[in-house]
């Protein structure tokens, strides 16, 4: 199963996200569910680039040491909470959330709904 955590602040902004693991729901290459949390996840990462100038904000590895499953980690930078609700980075980061609960609620409507979870976590 594919685990996303977006991590949130007292005051609702998102301060990052993290994504582990497999979906599990086919074959790599043939694997959607899969497919489409690395697109959501590829479209966070360009768009903070591209869009905000973001950089060194990011950490992609092949396998976490652990458990020898995929791992990714966003952090927004502090400056860029500091901007509030309406700064560029909150927009974005809304918006890949929303990609992703809709991922899981197709998931669950459509694939069984036991191959992707979305968290919220406060801190």
């Amino acid at each position: 199963m594919i685990t996303v955590n977006f991590r949130v602040s007292s005051e609702g902004l998102i301060k990052g996200m993290s994504l582990k693991g497999h979906s599990g729901y086919a074959d790599s290459g043939n694997d959607i569910i899969c497919a489409s949390a690395s697109t959501l996840l590829y479209t966070a990462i360009g768009s903070l680039e591209e869009l905000c100038g973001l950089t060194d904000f990011y950490r992609l590895s092949e396998t976490s040491r652990r458990s020898n499953l995929p791992e990714a980690r966003v952090t927004i930078p502090d400056q860029e909470l500091q901007k509030g609700a309406e700064g560029p980075t909150q927009w974005i980061m809304m918006s890949i959330r929303k990609g992703f609960l809709l991922l899981e609620k197709a998931d669950r409507d459509d694939y069984g709904g036991n191959h992707i979870k979305v968290m919220q976590q406060q801190g």
